[in-house]
C-alpha cells in the first residue's frame, strides 16, 4: 500500500503485514521513542489475540523494522507483560541500539534490555515506563497497581498492586540508574496525593474526608534534559465499584528526584513535554500549553482552538516548537493532520478506517509518532481489519 497524500507529499506505507492469518502488529505508544535516534530502526511488537483481556500467559513477540532495508520484521525476544494501548512499551536508549521493553519473570514484572550490536539481552527487575532522553535512568511504575484500577494500560496478574493500601507511602515513581542499576522510590502515592488535596475543590475534599478514595500512578514522562518529570495522579472509589473520569485526578510536575511539585492542571488528558519549561495537553475545553517555572505553572493560550476542538494525540517534530501532528481519535475514521502554529496553517495528510470499537480497552488508536530527523511517522491503524503498523515518509 504506497499512496502520495496531497502538496505535502507525504508516502503511506503498510509496514507489516499477517490480518488475514491472524498476525497482527502494533508500536508501543504515542510519546515514547519507538525510533532509535538515528530514525532508522522501529520498535513493535506482534500479537496473536484480538478483542480480549490478555492474560498472564498470552505471549507478544518483541522486535523492529529496519527502515534502511524495507519492511523485514526482526524478533528480539517476547513478553507476557503487555496492554492493549502500550504494549510492553518497547522502546530505544538513546543513542544506542538497545531495545528495552517489559516482561515477566516468576510472577513480578521486570523490565529486558536487548543490544543488536552483542546480541545479549539483560535483566532489570522492576518495569520500566519512561527513559530519560539523555539515558542516564529510566522510571517505573506499578505496573500491577494500574492493571487493577485503570484495565487497558497496566499487566494483569503481577504480584505487588498493594490495592490494600489506599496511599502507599511505601510506592509510587522509582529512579533506576541505568549504569549502576541503583534504584530508588523519588515520589510516593502518599506524597503525591497529599501534595494535590489543598488544591481541590471543597465539594471533593469533603468527599475524599468521608469516602477515602483509592490513588494511583500513571503516564509518568521526563523532560528533554531529564531534569523534570510529569505524571498523572488518580483516583476512584476504593472498593472500584464506581465509574471514574480525567476529572478525578490531576497532573504534576516535580524534578526527577521527587522534589519541587508544582500543579500542572485538573482533568488533563495527552501531556508532553514541548522544551524544558513547556507543556501541552488538552483540558476539558481546548489543547493548552503551560510553562513549568519556579514561580508556578502558568496556562498559556490554546493550540489552534479553531481547528482542535476535541481531544487528541499531539507530537511536536523534534528541533521545533511550531510544527505538530495530532489525530482525530475515538470515531471509525481517522485523520491525522500537520500543523504549524507560527503560520496558523494545517494539512490533513492521512484518513484510516474500519477503528471500530471507536472507544473502550480494545480500541486501535493511530498514536502518531514522529521519528527524530522528522521525516516519518509511525502509527498503527485497523485499515486492513486488524492492528497493523504504517509509516507515512516525507518526500
Amino acid at each position: 500500500m504506497n499512496a502520495p497524500l496531497n502538496e505535502e507529499k507525504w508516502l503511506l506505507t503498510k509496514l507489516t503485514q499477517g490480518s488475514e492469518s491472524g498476525a497482527y502488529h502494533s508500536h508501543a505508544y504515542y510519546d515514547i521513542p519507538v525510533f532509535d535516534s538515528g530514525s532508522n530502526l522501529l520498535a513493535g511488537h506482534k500479537i496473536t489475540i484480538k478483542e480480549r483481556q490478555p492474560t498472564s500467559t498470552d505471549a507478544i513477540e518483541i522486535g523492529y523494522i529496519n527502515l534502511k532495508e524495507g519492511q523485514k520484521w526482526y524478533k528480539v525476544g517476547e513478553s507476557t507483560a503487555w496492554s492493549w494501548q502500550q504494549g510492553a512499551m518497547s522502546q530505544w536508549l538513546p543513542n544506542t541500539r538497545t531495545l528495552i521493553w517489559n516482561d515477566r519473570e516468576n510472577g513480578k514484572f521486570v523490565s529486558r534490555l536487548h543490544s543488536l550490536d552483542t546480541g545479549k539481552t539483560e535483566t532489570m527487575d522492576q518495569p520500566i515506563y519512561a527513559v530519560d532522553p539523555n539515558g542516564k535512568f529510566v522510571l517505573s511504575l506499578n505496573m500491577a497497581r494500574l492493571d487493577h484500577v485503570r484495565p487497558g494500560y497496566g499487566y494483569v496478574g503481577g504480584e505487588g498492586h498493594m490495592i490494600n493500601k489506599l496511599k502507599p507511602k511505601d510506592d509510587g515513581i522509582w529512579r533506576i540508574d541505568l549504569e549502576t542499576g541503583e534504584k530508588k522510590l523519588i515520589l510516593s502515592i502518599n506524597k503525591a496525593a497529599g501534595f494535590l488535596f489543598p488544591h481541590l475543590r471543597i465539594k471533593e475534599r469533603l468527599n475524599q474526608l468521608l469516602k477515602s478514595p483509592i490513588y494511583w500512578f500513571n503516564h509518568v514522562k521526563v523532560s528533554p534534559d531529564g531534569s523534570r518529570l510529569t505524571v498523572k495522579i488518580r483516583y476512584r472509589s476504593k472498593d472500584l465499584s464506581k465509574g471514574w473520569s480525567d476529572s478525578m485526578g490531576a497532573s504534576i510536575t516535580c524534578g526527577t528526584d521527587g522534589n519541587d511539585m508544582r500543579l500542572l492542571g485538573h482533568a488533563t488528558s495527552h501531556v508532553i513535554w514541548l522544551d524544558n519549561e513547556h507543556l501541552y495537553a488538552w483540558q476539558q475545553n481546548g489543547l493548552y500549553v503551560y510553562k513549568d517555572s519556579t514561580d508556578g505553572v502558568q496556562k498559556l493560550p490554546k493550540i489552534a482552538p479553531h481547528l482542535i476542538k476535541k481531544n487528541v494525540h499531539m507530537r511536536h517534530f523534534s528541533g521545533t516548537k511550531d510544527k505538530f501532528i495530532f489525530d482525530t481519535p475515538y470515531q471509525e475514521n481517522i485523520d491525522l493532520y500537520t500543523y504549524d502554529s507560527k503560520n496558523d496553517t494545517s494539512s490533513k495528510i492521512a484518513t484510516f478506517h474500519h477503528h471500530t470499537p471507536a472507544n473502550g480497552h480494545f480500541r486501535c488508536d493511530l498514536h502518531p509518532c514522529p521519528s527524530p530527523d522528522g521525516k516519518h511517522i509511525v502509527v498503527t491503524s485497523l485499515e486492513d481489519g486488524g492492528r497493523q503498523i504504517y509509516l507515512l515518509s516525507k518526500k
